[in-house]
């Protein structure tokens, strides 16, 4: 599995697949290549080319030529469930058999990132809902149609499709009635709570009917229940491309939920205009917090990711681009 690294620019983070030089790419060889409209500029490199994920970087492209590239993959049909609606430079959404594309323009470089990947519940089969591990402290979901990645005494996580939006708000009525309602955060596709136990919740409406649920264990607490799948703990590649080494998500959950924390306190910082002193030494805090969050998790530089840890790379990566934009 490719090597990812992490590119620090003064606020925005960005993860950029580095290849080894730009040259004429043969549209031809990209696997996915007939799942998406071919680009004018064929100028760059194929940086992921498997039959479930197409990872290409188009240098020497213009604003103009990245927005006509858009409005191709638009008239394509990727106009489904938009994730980045109103943004000059980044353009995400998914077509009407679930595949999804996401493609992000850098200015200054003049470079144009595009990303397909293929319908998740490509993976995915009937499941039955665990009667142990975390995943026994949720309800049931509407659909049994799904994945469960973990399931033990620390972590849930399943992604579960044939889930409309409508169906993901009815799951988080059911999660609130179950008491999963302390120190919550709630948007139009996602939702965070805790119980009365401190259980972490996270709800996400991914898109394409595709949900994704992760429940973790408060630090310290050990639950009694058996586990499903045991955690890897060291840091050698897992010989299961479905699965993530513990400390591998501990390492990326922990790095999201600071960067949320401070996406909302810079949120608070800008709506003052810097007038309110005493976020300076806040301020302050958070950039060293920052750093130490930012050299912890260049440590993965180093390490080869499986399938599922670059792909849970990514979407982490995704998320906390999509908001640091929001700040910028």
């Amino acid at each position: 599995m490719k090597k990812l690294s992490v590119l620090v620019l003064v606020v925005i983070s960005m993860v950029l697949l580095t290849g080894c030089g730009a040259k004429k790419i043969d549209w031809s060889e990209i696997t996915l290549g007939d799942k998406m409209p071919k680009s004018d500029v064929l100028t760059g490199e194929i940086e992921t080319n498997r039959k479930d994920l197409a990872i290409i970087e188009i240098t020497k492209i213009s604003q103009k030529e990245f927005e006509s590239y858009v409005q191709k993959v638009i008239d394509a049909g990727y106009d489904i469930d938009l994730e980045y609606e109103d943004w000059d430079t980044v353009y995400g959404a998914f077509n009407k058999e679930g595949y999804s594309i996401r493609i992000s323009y850098l200015e200054n470089s003049k470079e144009m990132s595009i990303t397909l990947e293929t319908p998740e519940t490509n993976n995915m089969k009937e499941i039955e809902w665990p009667s142990n591990g975390l995943g026994a402290m949720l309800p049931k979901p509407k659909s049994n149609l799904g994945k469960i990645s973990w399931n033990n005494s620390d972590t849930f996580i399943v992604h579960l499709g044939n889930t409309t939006i409508n169906d993901f708000n009815e799951y988080v009525k059911a999660c609130e009635a179950a008491g999963y309602t302390n120190d919550y955060s709630k948007e139009d596709k996602y939702y965070s709570a805790k119980n009365s136990s401190s259980y972490e919740l996270d709800l996400r409406y991914l898109g394409a009917n595709v949900i994704e649920i992760s429940l973790k264990a408060p630090e310290g607490v050990e639950n009694n229940s058996t586990s499903v799948d045991k955690p890897v703990t060291d840091n050698k590649p897992t010989t299961d491309n479905s699965k993530m080494r513990s400390d591998f998500k501990k390492a990326m959950d922990d790095y999201e939920k600071f960067m949320d924390e401070y996406i909302a306190f810079m949120k608070k910082y800008n709506k003052s205009n810097g007038s309110d002193l005493s976020l300076l030494s806040d301020y302050s805090d958070y950039m060293t917090k920052y750093t130490e969050f930012l050299d912890s998790f260049s440590k993965w530089e180093s390490k080869d990711l499986n399938e599922a840890e670059a792909k849970y790379y990514l979407e982490v990566q995704t998320r906390v681009n999509k908001k640091l934009l929001e700040i910028s």
